[in-house]
């Protein structure tokens, strides 16, 4: 299968910008844009929340969701995990997935013109696809299934306001997560009906023609049952992320929406997630247009169950129905030739778990996913060339195993296994093992040892024309300690990591190692707020060169300080990023010119009641204007190279 149209020219003849070639082959999604500034009439009568700091041992005693929805205490995993909860998401200002995430420790999100891609622990970058980060949004996995992407910019599934929190737990999770969770889990919660009990709306605008409205109204009845719905428009000049800058040499812009709908009634849940986006671009010097459409859905029909006596006294069951679309949509016109590109695809799949918590010092956790993917379409038109037609289907088979034993008061430890089964691919197993030891009250010491399975994409798989018999596999080992005593908190991780049996389209790439040290802390005091990581990582491939896409540092600082009490508050988040090597695309590694280090600065002031009921905020993004060099591989020029992206927006917000 060709991964570049015939009608294209070779790259090095190609006069558009290089990001036109990596998107013709991506994900899916689609876009509309409607609305106006109309809610600022219902803003009038709204109410501000109280964004009053909830104490860090509070936090530190916020449940973890997995995917099956049983609760495990954050001091309980044995993955150092980092966590973000709504305050940090407004207080920061952050308005996308990309942005959220750049803020966590160790990780780091990259661009090309088109998507946004994350990185983990040295392994990431355009091309990547999420770095083998699997992302879980109420426990209902968010990437694709035509290319195993997550969408991080504008095109993502979930607007970041309707995020409750989001946990990042780093390590090998396929012994109980699966396919995907090769080197960490990302699991957002959603917001409840309970928590805007009422009508949300927000309206923002900013540069590079960024524009934003957002609807959403929540309520719990008095029977228990509750629901939510929340729609939100935007609309900007057709890069991922705003704070990004314009790109000079396109003249482009973008639709987007995202819908959320979710309810609960006693044991039954039933959610909606879906996002569409649709970017339209002009090259008058080509002369070429360009237009792209992504969109996505997923469905999630859940049951949970406690058994408080009879025979299955002590048991919890959790059942989830779900299934999911994706869809991308290119076309191109260029001088004369015209050339498209559709891809779909779909699934479903039925996880179920079962967890005894009858003995004293014992739990175990069984499960079961089935999932088939009967839809997974490519089709290619080029003019003057004959057209592609790819079709695929695939079925997986996934069991798990889970044993914590509470061998004392200071010392846990923690069994796993799955086993997964693939067409084409035959039983490959996931083995995990973990000790959490508190020997005090305020520390703890965590070690782990895993291997997890990664299965190859559709796209990997050239939907069809070259199927794989095995999946990628990392072993991953993480020793890890924390301290936390009333308002503070620090972490220390040192992992390892090897990846064999690479899926990799080089064929001389058999393998990756990876090892580093990670460190965060965090304090507040009277309503002040700070929290700082640093990064230090190595990732290389069997032939000795260092990974694209993979700092040496990665710096974080968040402070966040009160300001007349609660009514004012400014925050501050600063990232230093050491030099990096660009996509390996074209070139040799002698001829790689690296990503220069940078150091960015984003600024946030809000307001809470500053005009009757409604809450102000104000972002300033790359406050000094440091030169963006990350883009600069997918340049043509040398006057757009290390271009300046000072980005400012305003928003409003009411709730009533």
């Amino acid at each position: 299968m060709k991964l570049c149209p015939a009608w294209l020219p070779e790259p090095g003849d190609w006069p558009l910008p290089a990001c036109v070639l990596s998107m013709l082959f991506r994900k899916s999604c689609r876009c509309a844009w409607g609305a106006g500034l109309l809610s600022l009439a219902l803003l009038g009568a709204a109410r501000a929340d109280d964004l009053t700091e909830l104490p860090l041992e509070q936090l530190m005693n916020t449940e973890v969701l997995s995917a099956a929805r049983f609760a495990r205490q954050v001091t309980d995993a044995a993955s150092a995990v980092s966590l973000l909860t709504a305050q940090d998401i407004q207080a920061l200002g952050l308005r996308t997935l990309g942005e959220v995430l750049d803020q966590m420790r160790g990780l780091q999100v990259s661009a090309d013109t088109s998507y946004l891609y994350l990185g983990a622990r040295g392994f990431g970058g355009p091309g990547a696809y999420a770095g083998r980060v699997l992302m879980l949004v109420d426990g209902v996995p968010a990437s694709d299934n035509l290319f195993d992407q997550i969408f991080l910019g504008h095109d993502a599934l979930i607007d970041v306001a309707m995020i409750d929190r989001i946990e990042y737990a780093p390590g090998a999770g396929s012994a109980m997560y699966g396919n995907n969770a090769f080197l960490g889990v990302i699991n957002i919660v959603t917001r409840r009906g309970r928590d805007l009990n009422g009508l949300e709306a927000a309206v923002s605008g900013g540069r590079n023609g960024d524009g934003k409205l957002r609807l959403s109204w929540g309520q719990r009845a008095d029977n228990g049952a509750e629901w939510l719905a929340s729609l939100t428009l935007h609309a900007n000049d057709g890069t991922p992320s705003s704070d990004l800058g314009k790109i000079p040499y396109e003249d482009s812009d973008a639709e987007a929406w995202q819908l959320l709908l979710k309810g609960q009634w006693q044991a039954f849940s039933l959610q909606l997630l879906s996002s569409a986006r649709t970017v339209r671009s002009q090259y008058p010097s080509v002369p070429a247009t360009t237009s792209q459409q992504d969109g996505g859905h997923v469905v999630s029909l859940g049951h949970d169950h406690s058994f408080d006596d009879g025979a299955l006294a002590g048991w919890r069951s959790s059942v989830r129905a779900q299934l999911g679309g994706q869809r991308y949509n290119y076309d191109v016109d260029l001088q004369g030739y015209h050339g498209s590109i559709r891809a779909e695809g779909a699934w479903w799949s039925l996880d179920t778990q079962a967890s005894y918590e009858g003995w004293q010092r014992q739990r175990v956790v069984l499960g079961l996913r089935l999932r088939e993917d009967p839809k997974l379409h490519y089709d290619q038109v080029d003019s003057g060339y004959p057209d592609e037609n790819l079709a695929m289907h695939r079925r997986s088979l996934g069991l798990s195993v889970e044993d914590e034993l509470r061998l004392s008061e200071q010392l846990v430890a923690t069994l796993g296994l799955r086993a997964d089964r693939r067409t084409n691919v035959d039983w490959t197993y996931s083995p995990r093992a973990a000790m959490v030891w508190t020997p005090l009250p305020d520390w703890q010491f965590k070690g782990s040892l895993g291997r997890a399975t990664r299965f190859a994409s559709a796209a990997e798989e050239s939907f069809g024309l070259s199927p794989q018999d095995h999946g990628e596999h990392v072993l991953h080992r993480e020793l890890a300690t924390e301290y936390r005593h009333d308002t503070l908190r620090w972490l220390a991780t040192v992992y390892d990591y090897r990846v064999s049996e690479m899926i990799w389209p080089d064929q001389d790439i058999t393998a990756l190692r990876g090892h580093g040290l990670e460190l965060e802390a965090e304090w507040q005091w009277q309503g002040l707020r700070l929290r700082a990581s640093q990064a230090f990582q190595r990732s290389h491939n069997n032939l000795g060169n260092e990974l694209a896409y993979s700092p040496h540092h990665i710096s974080k600082l968040q402070l966040s300080v009160p300001l007349d009490g609660e009514r004012w508050r400014l925050s501050a988040a600063v990232r230093r990023t050491s030099s990096y090597l660009p996509t390996w695309d074209g070139y040799t590694p002698k001829d790689l010119v690296p990503v220069p280090s940078s150091t960015r600065v984003d600024l946030t002031l809000q307001a809470l009641k500053l005009i009757g009921p409604l809450d102000l905020t104000i972002g300033l993004r790359n406050a000094g204007n440091t030169p963006e060099h990350g883009l600069d591989p997918y340049m043509g020029t040398p006057a757009e190279m290390g271009r300046k992206v000072r980005y400012g927006w305003i928003e409003l917000r009411g709730h009533f």
